[in-house]
């Protein structure tokens, strides 16, 4: 998958930007604060109709105007389309090939794209919470039917924290055998998810950086050594009820599960380093990029926004060289010039414009 061109009025700092993109390596360069990420920001939203930066749109539009436009020219498996996209503080409308489309969850597995971002760095070093959103996401892009599951297990927990609000105890064995019902399942595929991901980490963090530990992501359910069926399940919600009515609302289940980085089975959060945290990030998601593939048969846009920075010269060559032998079109924001892109694939910016 390729973009090809793109054209933006009015969001964030751009006017009006109109740009032509490399199918390999393209490298955008300029000072910090000059529109670098809202550039990349862009070529993200075009793929996933989301920004890696915020959930409201208000933040997308040019201050001052009540509109903004992504427009562009996307190859996949060698058919062009046009794709439209205004944005409003209320909403978005997309056009694809001059059609209304408003098939999000089909658009987004039509054009997909991977972001490496300065706040994706402390994805292991943040909360639970943040690392539960993101695999939940990627996995229900990869598996459609996780998400129905996700949406099962969150409308069985909404359910149960009522009851448990309200301390309405004769009610809840039956929403602990719902949860029970869906955690199981959820429990099962993010233990499949992540085994699918090992077979490819450690393999890839060596191609990476050439280290030999063993990269790793552990799965780490809430509910540590139950077997993964109803009824053991249910029995371990029940065992918990005095205690969730004491607190008013549930203490144990998917919702409370977790995801940690291995290196040589020592955990990230009490030995990696900064640069560590980088590059592991960085094994992962080309992980995932290898998974879409399989599964999807085109290659994501790859967004590395700062990706270079808190690496040495030598990491960042073995970076570029690994970057060079994918197929896959790469956006890579830099405060520097590119020393070892070919010419015709950089893009410098500065104050909202392409100079």
């Amino acid at each position: 998958m390729v973009i090809q061109s793109l054209d933006l009025r009015h969001f964030r700092n751009y006017t009006h930007l109109k740009a032509d993109f490399s199918p390999g390596i393209n490298w955008i360069y300029g000072k910090n604060g000059q529109g670098k990420t809202n550039l990349v920001e862009a070529i993200y939203y075009i793929c996933n109709l989301e920004s890696f930066r915020t959930r409201k749109n208000v933040h997308l539009l040019q201050s001052g105007h009540p509109q903004a436009l992504i427009q562009a020219e996307l190859k996949r498996i060698d058919v062009l389309h046009l794709i439209r996209i205004q944005v409003t503080s209320r909403g978005r409308q997309v056009f694809l090939d001059h059609s209304v489309y408003n098939k999000v969850s089909d658009y987004i597995l039509s054009f997909l794209a991977l972001t490496f971002t300065p706040e994706e760095v402390v994805l292991f070093r943040g909360s639970p919470q943040e690392r539960r959103r993101f695999f939940n996401r990627i996995q229900a892009i990869l598996e459609p039917s996780y998400f129905r599951t996700l949406q099962d297990y969150a409308q069985a927990l909404s359910q149960k924290n009522a009851v448990l609000k309200l301390q309405q105890k004769e009610k809840l064995p039956l929403w602990n055998q719902m949860l029970a019902r869906h955690a199981g399942i959820m429990m099962q595929k993010r233990k499949s998810f992540t085994e699918s991901l090992n077979l490819h980490l450690a393999e890839l963090f060596h191609a990476l950086c050439g280290r030999k530990e063993r990269l790793e992501l552990l799965y780490q359910p809430s509910l540590v050594g139950q077997e993964e069926t109803e009824h053991a399940i249910q029995e371990t919600l029940e065992m918990a009820t005095e205690k969730e009515l004491r607190v008013g609302h549930s203490l144990l289940g998917p919702h409370r599960d977790d995801f940690q980085l291995m290196m040589d089975q020592k955990p990230d959060r009490e030995f990696f380093s900064q640069g560590e945290f980088r590059i592991t990030n960085l094994a992962l998601k080309m992980t995932l990029n290898q998974l879409m593939f399989q599964m999807f048969k085109i290659h994501p846009v790859l967004i590395f926004d700062d990706l270079f920075s808190e690496l040495d010269q030598t990491m960042n060559s073995r970076i570029m060289d690994y970057f060079s032998q994918l197929d896959n079109q790469v956006f890579i924001t830099s405060t520097i010039p590119p020393e070892r892109v070919k010419p015709g694939n950089t893009l410098q910016i500065s104050q909202g414009k392409a100079i």
